[in-house]
């Protein structure tokens, strides 16, 4: 038999069982529907909008349930955006599982959900195949968000993707199909068809260049310096020789860096200096086990910020008059990683963080109302930024933007932290060259890249004119000529990508 005659008979098969009491909509599971779209992984869903339900599944199933899917695509990334029927922990204790028949031919692959399944990815195991062998999620291009609880995810996958030298999107028609521990999207066998067509519609991505408008540039990275053999800063010759190359791209006015636990300011400054190129004129300062900032406005006064046990934030003062003819406060942070739960010694690492942000939150209730600890004119700008390691409670990011404080009798009441009385503005800036919005990523890690590092700003005083997150690998080779960047320098730095944000007067 043909392979068309086989495919043929395949799908009649498929037509006759689904006329036997299937839905109208199933039918359309056989249609190879095409949505080019300038989607962007940023968390949100509002460019989803002009993207029609590729397929509605509502209603049944157990568990965890599979409730809508679309489908759209640029000429770089399948997107795919998932529903569920509760909020979940994306990566974390269930078994969601995406299958890709990806050359569109049920005779490949592994027989899954009634098509060939050449690719699948169980979140919550973290785990995946291409071809029936085990790969990680770099080999898919995965990027998912957010990576807080949700019930709604958006996702993208590389088409240029290679699997043993053979490309994992070899034509233009695959078939997607979900599944989980009781229920599966579609109900019926085969899974749903969809088209590549050529576009020239991708999202926009921001460049390097400082905007004229722009009065001030701030950096925010986690260093990683502590994961390092040799405990010194900026530690080995590749990867000063990145981070030269990176900071002299981005030539910021301030760094606000995570991660350096074995240096004193001091130390961090000259080493900079040295190393990295940035000015002797700086002013340094660390808060915290391992929080430093660095600045060319001179900084004021510094406090530490209680949160939980070790994990404090720090607040710094700059004299930034010479730009906005008042002061500018920065709040670093890094509070504790990952979803480990309760132990004896300890509540779980959910309720640590919240602990820290409802700390961070109060500490700006504080300030916005005169209560100290620094005295700052009203309308002063504030800036917030760090690892925030933000993958659990969805609240932790909403406390810091709206000042809703959790645990009040530790930390008294909430209160909108803007001068206004409003919610900061969570800046969420892309990738250079990628629309994504992830932070960190390691190709070695089972846990695919997510968004951990945040900036907040008071735009009610202080006008967001530019941001970015700096990825070196997606630029292209002529905007890494044009800053002396190389493909690898944000992957040798550090697992985190820097965040970059430029502010301007009102």
């Amino acid at each position: 038999m043909t392979e068309s005659r086989r495919r043929m008979l395949v799908l009649l098969v498929l037509t006759v069982l689904l006329s036997c009491g299937g839905a109208e909509q199933e039918d359309r599971r056989f249609a190879y529907d095409s949505h080019p779209a300038p989607i962007v992984v940023d968390g949100e869903i509002t460019d989803w909008a002009s993207v029609p339900l590729r397929h509605n599944d509502v209603g049944d199933g157990t568990g965890m349930t599979l409730e809508r899917l679309r489908v759209a695509h640029d000429n770089n990334h399948l997107f795919l955006r998932i529903e569920v029927g509760r909020p979940i922990s994306l990566q974390q204790r269930h078994r969601l599982t995406l299958h890709l028949d990806t050359d569109d031919d049920p005779s490949t692959g592994t027989d899954t959900l009634g098509l060939g399944a050449d690719v699948s990815w169980t979140f919550g195991q973290r785990s995946g195949t291409v071809g029936g062998t085990a790969v990680g999620h770099a080999a898919l291009g995965l990027h998912v968000l957010p990576t807080v609880r949700a019930e709604v995810f958006e996702m993208a996958l590389d088409r240029g993707a290679q699997s043993d030298g053979s490309a994992l999107f070899p034509g233009d028609r695959m078939r997607v199909a979900w599944s989980t521990t009781g229920d599966r999207l579609p109900d019926a066998a085969g899974g749903v068809g969809y088209a590549f067509t050529d576009t020239a519609r991708i999202a926009d991505t921001p460049t390097l260049d400082r905007p004229a408008a722009a009065d001030l540039r701030l950096l925010s990275y986690n260093v990683k310096n502590d994961f390092e053999r040799d405990r010194a800063a900026f530690s080995g010759p590749g990867r000063r020789a990145s981070y030269r190359r990176i900071l002299t791209a981005v030539r910021p006015d301030v760094v606000a860096l995570q991660e350096v636990y074995n240096q004193t300011a001091a130390e961090l400054g000259r080493a900079a200096e040295e190393s990295l190129g940035l000015p002797t004129d700086w002013s340094w300062a660390k808060r915290g086990p391992d929080l430093v900032l660095g600045s060319r406005f001179p900084i004021e006064d510094t406090h530490a910020i209680a949160g939980f046990r070790q994990y404090e934030s720090g607040a710094f003062l700059l004299n930034a008059r010479a730009v906005w003819g008042r002061p500018l406060l920065v709040v670093v942070m890094h509070p504790p990683c990952c979803n480990d739960p309760a132990t004896e010694d300890a509540p779980s690492r959910n309720v640590q963080r919240q602990r820290v942000v409802d700390g961070v939150a109060a500490f700006l209730r504080r300030v916005t109302r005169g209560a100290g600890p620094f005295e700052v004119p009203s309308g002063t700008p504030i800036m917030i930024v760090g690892d925030m390691n933000f993958v659990g409670d969805p609240q932790q990011p909403r406390t810091l933007r709206t000042g809703a404080i959790v645990d009040t009798t530790m930390s008294g009441p909430g209160a909108p932290p803007d001068w206004d009385d409003t919610p900061l503005l969570d800046v969420n800036p892309r990738q250079t060259g990628a629309p994504l919005h992830t932070t960190w990523t390691d190709p070695g890690s089972s846990f695919v890249p997510g968004r951990l590092d945040y900036a907040f700003v008071s735009d009610s005083v202080a006008e967001v004119v530019h941001a970015f997150v700096l990825r070196t690998s997606t630029l292209s080779d002529a905007q890494r000529a044009a800053h002396n960047l190389r493909a690898e320098d944000t992957r040798v730095a550090s697992d985190h990508l820097p965040v970059v944000v430029d502010l301007a007067a009102p």
